[in-house]
């Protein structure tokens, strides 16, 4: 075996250690073990990718890959009983990935893309936009609720139940998407 073979290996094993899978048995690990702790799955993720690139390329140089989660990823959201901000939502879909090595969800994605496929809508209210939801939108688990802040005024909050956090995992490729797009729009503007 060559030096390339062997660190191709050694991505394998840590490719499925950062996926919570042994890579001796190919079985799942436990839940608790150390190897499912962000931080460690992070470090195996940058790793694993920094191997990747010596076996593909013969070098290595630190660049960044568009944000995508892979099935194994997903299967690791940490759904929540108690409705979730859509900040809450794109957090904990960013943690599945490694930063290092990959870019972020942006923030407002979730939320654009709802709107594009009518379960919010924008709606002018004192010169300035609102998301509000719609029928749809509370069909799939999308709450809205009137709250009062700090300075006592009211202004309405929207949360996503269990039902809603489903909906926008298992259509998670389309918001990925519209992310693609966003950052494509974002360069073409940095960069003429």
């Amino acid at each position: 075996m060559n030096e390339i073979e062997i660190i191709a290996r050694a991505q394998m094993y840590l490719e499925k250690l950062a996926n919570g899978v042994n890579p001796l048995t190919d079985e799942e690990v436990a839940e608790n073990d150390v190897v499912n702790n962000v931080r460690i799955s992070r470090c195996l993720y940058y790793v694993t990718g920094i191997l990747k690139q010596i076996t593909t390329t013969g070098s290595f140089e630190i660049q960044k890959s568009e944000f995508s989660l892979s099935a194994q990823q997903l299967e690791r959201f940490a759904y929540s009983q108690t409705p979730l901000t859509v900040s809450e939502i794109t957090k904990r879909l960013n943690e599945l990935v490694n930063p290092l090595q990959c870019s972020t969800l942006k923030n407002g994605v979730i939320t654009e893309w709802l709107t594009e496929i009518g379960m919010l809508t924008n709606v002018i209210i004192n010169n300035k936009s609102k998301k509000r939801v719609t029928d749809n939108g509370r069909s799939v688990g999308i709450i809205s609720e009137q709250r009062v802040n700090q300075q006592e005024s009211t202004y309405e909050a929207i949360s996503y139940n269990l039902n809603a956090q489903h909906f926008i995992v298992d259509n998670i490729h389309s918001i990925i998407e519209l992310n693609r797009k966003k950052a494509t729009k974002a360069d073409e503007k940095r960069y003429g």
